[in-house]
């Protein structure tokens, strides 16, 4: 998993160089990339500092981004949902949020 930081704009964009995205879904502040199978292969996450802000000390969250060290998520169906468990490394601590969404059953236009 490839990842990159823009602290001008507080973007994370975490992907999967393998892969190629077919298509995005934006969901408030997090963009989730597709490829043609609907497997979830990219991510963007907004406001990154304020997505973090109850793992990571207020304080600190500027520092956590600029000495991340690895990224990656694991995507899980259950039921009706969607999980996508996030692991980000940096270079004094490990969290590892989750995102809980409705599972997307029909394509849009933009995956077909």
């Amino acid at each position: 998993m490839k990842f990159s930081y823009d602290p001008s704009i507080d973007d994370l964009f975490m992907y999967n160089p393998n892969s190629k995205s077919k298509g995005s879904i934006e969901i408030g502040d997090i963009i989730l990339d597709f490829n043609t199978k609907k497997e979830l292969v990219g991510m963007q996450i907004l406001n990154a500092s304020k997505f973090v802000e109850d793992f990571v000390d207020k304080n600190k969250v500027k520092d956590f981004f600029l000495t991340l060290k690895e990224c990656s998520f694991e995507v899980k169906s259950q039921k009706n949902w969607l999980l996508i468990k996030l692991k980000l490394i940096s270079k004094s601590l490990e969290i590892m949020p989750t995102i809980t969404l409705p599972k997307i059953t029909n394509s849009s236009q933009a995956i077909k």
